[in-house]
């Protein structure tokens, strides 16, 4: 696709998007039968039917939204557990779903939280302020719950005050204000009476923390699963597809006091490659899906053609791709990947420019810092980085103590040849040809770069393991808290995938660690951004990941939707409860 040709494209996408988006996102609570039912101001849809999507791998490691570790099963399971708040898909704002309204109070280290009265779990027991204070106090506290969460929501070392004031009310204390408080608090209730029992049947809390893990597995008997969301699950065909049917039991209704959603199932069919996932698309087997830019101008052409879909363009991805090198690595004696110099002439030499032209497409951006480019608290000073130039490259790996043998192989201090093996999701295409054109750049370097794709399930315990070199992967990440990303950066965070080993924490990790821990303490946004400046400063010159693309957020759905209404903060099937089949 070329310039001019990309450039009008996005015009119109946008102007798309803006008529998606005029339409506000209000609810409503109305009291009928004693019970608070959120009211959504959607057009009346069609009941019945089956929304067809799709998941890429292997499928999920768990059901359990508590201990899981991976995007794919977190998202499967936010079909089966609502969260108190939600962001409203037009604003980003922060909105009552199960809560029915908050109060913030006590300059804002206190916040009273309200439930909707007579809202229930899928087997008809009643949702209250029991389950919420369980949640946060044995599961979250307790450390039973696997994603780190937990790190996120210390504050000087200290855990906020979680109490129940009656069934429906439920109070937060922090001991100094918390910016991120209020968002993170949306986290999703558990059932107390099915999890209470299951803990108090372990002898100590390692015992706890194996049967919590265990619990609700991808083996477990559909019927065995009590949700509060709009779907519970109702087969699970390992390798193939993961199908929902509707909670008879959910708290939302129409304009004419109907039970949602209106979709009688959900099916995700389990996809090996993305090739796969848009020929299915194309095929109307499945009902939305992401455009990769290097299929969007075919995509354009078959939507103008046959006018059974439609594409819309969100803006730029929220997560980050990026490459990492294992600093806690030991069995390099050379210690390249410590070496700032090595990381450093890496960076220079990665053609981001190409990836972006030749994997995305044309349809993203070069990517160099850690918060997204759809950040509001991205350092636009570092945004646009810097282009590729082999000879800082060469004049950095000199400085870090590297040589090249008559052959221009690339050597250390200790003459051995500087080769790695860097792996990647095998079911991302996407990312295996950002290796090979990493793996083309850094031969120039004289780096012999072995790329290595795997399953993402096992690529993710690998990571774990610390026996690795380097990965090609991303993580999500949002428009509106950095502090989210605080587990991956703080040294005691689960997911501080650079160096998981035991280490004595570097000077820039301490600094990092006292950056996250001082904007947690300070509202006015100003503030907190000139700390997250500093904090992308030294991400950027450290390099413990090293940045590379951001791709624009091109997604297409069947016109045989119906309440479809994507937006750049909630994307396309945000409102899933009103979406339904015409």
């Amino acid at each position: 696709m070329n310039i001019l040709k990309y450039f009008c494209f996005l015009l119109f996408l946008s102007s798309q998007l803006a008529a998606h988006s005029s339409q506000a996102s209000v609810s409503k609570t109305v009291l009928l039968n004693n019970i608070e039912y959120k009211q959504v101001q959607n057009p009346i849809g069609k009941f019945g039917g089956t929304l067809n999507l799709s998941v890429l791998g292997t499928g999920p490691k768990t059901f359990n939204p508590w201990a899981s570790t991976d995007n794919t099963s977190s998202e499967l399971s936010r079909l089966m557990f609502d969260s108190l708040f939600d962001d409203d898909p037009d604003t980003g704002e922060i909105i009552p779903h199960l809560a029915k309204s908050f109060e913030i109070k006590d300059g804002g280290k206190t916040i009273i939280v309200k439930l909707r009265k007579g809202i229930t779990w899928s087997d008809g027991k009643p949702i209250t302020a029991d389950d919420v204070v369980f949640t946060w106090n044995e599961i979250v506290f307790g450390g039973l719950e696997g994603s780190g969460f937990q790190a996120l929501c210390l504050i000087d070392g200290k855990f906020p005050e979680v109490k129940k004031i009656d069934n429906e009310t439920i109070e937060f204390k922090t001991p100094i204000v918390f910016a991120p408080f209020l968002r993170q608090i949306s986290y999703p209730p558990a059932p107390k009476h099915i999890f209470e029992p299951l803990v108090k049947k372990a002898k100590s809390k390692d015992e706890a923390k194996q049967i919590f893990n265990r619990f609700w597995g991808t083996n477990t008997t559909p019927k065995d699963f009590i949700t509060s969301g709009p779907f519970k699950l109702k087969r699970y065909v390992q390798g193939e597809r993961i199908e929902f049917e509707k909670n008879p039991n959910y708290f939302v209704i129409n304009t004419e006091n109907k039970k949602l959603p209106y979709l009688n199932k959900v099916v995700f069919a389990t996809i090996q490659d993305q090739a796969l996932e848009l020929f299915k698309f194309l095929a109307g087997e499945i009902d939305t899906t992401t455009i990769k830019g290097e299929d969007v101008a075919l995509v354009k052409k078959l939507e103008g053609k046959n006018k059974k879909f439609k594409t819309v363009n969100l803006g730029p991805s929220t997560g980050t791709e990026f490459l990492v090198f294992n600093l806690g690595y030991k069995k390099k004696e050379g210690g390249w990947f410590n070496n700032n110099y090595f990381r450093k002439a890496i960076s220079h030499a990665v053609d981001r420019t190409s990836i972006v032209d030749n994997v995305l497409g044309g349809v993203g951006k070069p990517l160099f810092t850690s918060e997204s480019l759809a950040s509001i608290y991205i350092n636009k000073n570092l945004a646009k980085g810097h282009p590729q130039d082999l000879k800082i490259s060469k004049e950095l790996l000199i400085k870090g103590g590297f040589k090249w043998d008559k052959e221009k192989n690339l050597l250390d201090g200790k003459n051995q040849k500087v080769e790695f093996t860097v792996l990647t999701n095998a079911e991302n295409a996407t990312r295996q040809s950002i290796g090979v054109i990493i793996q083309d750049d850094l031969r120039k370097l004289g780096i012999k770069v072995n790329l290595r794709p795997i399953d993402f399930n096992t690529l993710i315990v690998k990571s774990d393991s610390g026996d690795w070199e380097g990965i090609i992967i991303g993580l999500t990440g949002g428009f509106f808290e950095p502090n989210s990303g605080s587990n991956v950066w703080r040294t005691t965070g689960r997911l501080h995938l650079f160096d998981g080993s035991k280490h004595k924490p570097r000077d820039w990790e301490i600094e990092i660690d006292k950056i996250f821990n001082d904007a947690t303490k300070v509202v006015e946004f100003e503030k907190r951004k000139k700390l997250y400046d500093r904090f992308q400063e030294i991400a950027y010159e450290k390099l413990p990941f090293i940045y590379l693309v951001s791709p624009i957020r091109i997604y297409a759905y069947q016109n045989t939707l119906g309440n479809i209404r994507p937006t750049v903060y909630g994307g396309v099937i945000y409102n899933l409860e009103s979406i339904y089949k015409k």
